[in-house]
């Protein structure tokens, strides 16, 4: 498996994963995104912006990740335990469910983690849906913890909110 950062003719194959992945989650009663999210239009801006990272075996996308220095701002209402100066942000991590054996999100995660420590973060924050407890104990098991929860407007309940020092 090979990580590397997306490019825009990544878009269609990264589309054509969300799909997958969603449609995955539905079956399995993981509530995580409503319906039209993340839309192209999101991806095509984290490709441009440089911050998608995607998982490919022989030129096919299985996973995609989002770090970000962007801090949502919804995530100044959470009562963060680091006192970190500079803070990464990761957003839509998926992994196609076909390919669970080589475990491509927990590989993000750890691409992910060592790109912002050889940058210089301090921390890593994540949210994911209350509701999804795949995610929720994922996250936990890699060394995340919870610090609260947010609101956002397009899910009826709240999203867990985690942190890792780096």
């Amino acid at each position: 498996m090979k990580i590397r950062l997306a490019k825009i003719n990544d878009l269609s194959q990264i589309m054509d994963l969300l799909a997958i992945v969603i449609r995955h989650m539905d079956e399995k009663g993981l509530e995580q995104w409503p319906e039209w999210y993340p839309n192209k239009e999101i991806i095509r801006a984290d490709i441009t912006k440089n911050q998608l990272f995607v998982a490919e075996v022989k030129e096919n996308i299985i996973g995609m990740i989002t770090l970000s220095p962007e801090i949502p701002i919804e995530y100044k209402s959470v009562e963060w335990k680091i006192a970190a100066t500079k803070v990464n942000s990761i957003h839509r991590l998926a992994s196609h469910p076909d390919h669970r054996e080589l475990q491509a999100a927990h590989s993000l995660m750890d691409f992910t983690e060592n790109l912002a420590r050889s940058a210089a973060y301090d921390c890593i924050r994540l949210d994911t849906y209350s509701k999804n407890s795949a995610a929720n104990a994922f996250y936990t098991r890699i060394g995340y913890h919870y610090c609260g929860q947010i609101a956002l407007e397009f899910m009826p309940e709240k999203y867990n909110c985690y942190e890792k020092a780096l």
